[in-house]
């Protein structure tokens, strides 16, 4: 059956089939051996093509709307086991209808009530069967926020059919404005790149607020239209100008960066550098502008590269050890080559408490060769992966200060506390799917709960091991 109104035939039949073959595939979406996210993304695609398909007969368009709905809603009970999926698409969502609240307010601005009303029709499409839920307490708000200016939209309409004249008169006075501004905007000197991209920015906004507000019934409406070509003839002009020069602006700004960095270059090779002269460089190379962003980058990480190596040279007295750490690591490193060559349990507690003796404020070279010198020992020894890292553990704990030790002990609490709080959600979970099911989720929410019970197991011991 065909229907045919101002020159649009619309197929009913054919709407019928198209919405009834869109119900049947969400129906065995769930059961598709798909990961979730591309089931998310079908999904998404399906309820794009059900707004696009047209009307159907109104005596079938209840029931099938109520059975897309459901099924529609049985996936994201399904979907939203997942707490992971749930939260991703949730916040994915959110942002799409703060998106259509975007576009809902730049077109209640238009000046052509009639077409805003039109366009907003499309967007409240969008908002119904397009985006999938969001957190009750964001949809109140934002539900809230699209229904006053859906609201705002309609008065507006009403009042434009009854007062068009005065919204013209309007209308009129804000395209003169809007000119007003796109020549102020045009006059404005701009020479660096990054300015024209914020001008271009505003001149736009300025074009999209002229252009929406459509014709006016005035004599004066095709006067406005030819200034307005006529400025954005010569913006554009400027513009290609401005972008077709700065190809060679670009050459010679690669070149002075490329000079600052030879520079920084033949300065790292001076007994001394000037500190002066360095941040020098650094703000030289900062003041050039306008290089293309990934050739910018480029260039900016070999100048640091450089200036950092400078840096290290001028900065090398702090690097160096103080007599005292000299004496201090000389100690430790003879206590490593004895631990070496008579290595026991027994020893390494002894070789720890002249550790500790020495000091165990400051983590050095040496703190690492005495782990990787233990590892390989209770290797030999035969000691598991598990009995090795709990031997470490202990020393470490043991050449930890009172702060170190508790800020340890504080992180593995809270690691802990947030895992206890994950298992506890995936074993709610479980109550909302029936028992006996075979389901694929069902597993992975049990593996999942596993795999945490390993983690707080070691966590627990970690815990008990730190004293």
């Amino acid at each position: 059956m065909t229907y045919k109104k101002k020159n649009i035939v619309i197929d009913f039949k054919k709407n019928f089939k198209e919405k009834t073959e869109i119900i049947e595939v969400l129906k065995e979406l769930i059961n598709d051996n798909l990961s979730n996210d591309q089931k998310i993304e079908k999904l998404k695609k399906l309820k794009e093509d059900w707004i696009k398909i047209g009307k159907v007969q109104s005596h079938l368009s209840f029931g099938l709307t109520n059975s897309y709905k459901h099924h529609v809603k049985l996936f994201y009970d399904y979907i939203y086991l997942n707490k992971k999926i749930k939260e991703k698409d949730q916040k994915e969502n959110r942002k799409l209808k703060l998106e259509i609240i975007n576009s809902a307010q730049r077109i209640e601005s238009y000046g052509d009530k009639l077409k805003s009303y039109r366009e907003l029709l499309s967007l409240i499409k969008k908002w119904n069967y397009v985006i999938g839920p969001i957190k009750k307490e964001d949809e109140i708000k934002l539900d809230s926020k699209f229904d006053s200016i859906i609201q705002r939209v309609k008065e507006n309409k009403k009042d434009y059919l009854k007062n068009k004249n005065d919204y013209d008169d309007k209308n009129l006075q804000i395209k003169k404005d809007l000119i007003e501004d796109f020549k102020k905007s045009m006059n404005k000197n701009v020479t660096e790149k990054n300015q024209w991209l914020k001008k271009i920015v505003e001149i736009e906004k300025i074009k999209d607020k002229f252009i929406g507000l459509g014709p006016i019934k005035s004599s004066l409406n095709n006067e406005l239209w030819k200034e307005f070509k006529n400025l954005n003839k010569v913006f554009v002009k400027n513009k290609n100008f401005f972008f077709k020069d700065l190809k060679n602006t670009y050459s010679e700004n690669i070149k002075k960066q490329l000079k600052i960095i030879d520079d920084c270059k033949k300065l790292k090779e001076q007994d001394e550098i000037n500190i002066q002269n360095l941040k020098s460089l650094k703000d030289n190379f900062k003041k050039i502008k306008n290089v293309p962003y990934k050739r910018n980058k480029e260039n900016w990480n070999l100048f640091l590269e450089e200036f950092d190596l400078c840096y290290a040279k001028v900065n090398n007295n702090k690097i160096k050890l103080t007599n005292e750490e000299k004496e201090k690591s000389i100690k430790k490193n003879e206590l490593i080559e004895e631990l070496k060559i008579d290595f026991s349990i027994d020893k390494l507690n002894q070789i720890i408490e002249k550790w500790i003796e020495i000091g165990i404020e400051k983590k050095s070279n040496d703190y690492n060769k005495l782990f990787d010198v233990l590892i390989i020992e209770l290797e030999k020894m035969k000691f598991s992966k598990s009995e090795i890292e709990s031997h470490i553990l202990k020393v470490k704990s043991r050449l930890m200060n009172n702060s170190e030790r508790d800020f340890e002990k504080n992180k593995l609490r809270k690691k802990i506390e947030e895992i206890n709080k994950q298992i506890s959600q995936l074993e709610n979970n479980l109550n909302f799917i029936k028992k006996g099911s075979k389901s694929s989720v069902l597993d992975g929410v049990y593996n999942d709960i596993n795999k945490l019970r390993v983690q707080l197991d070691i966590n627990q011991k970690k815990y008990i091991l730190i004293r």
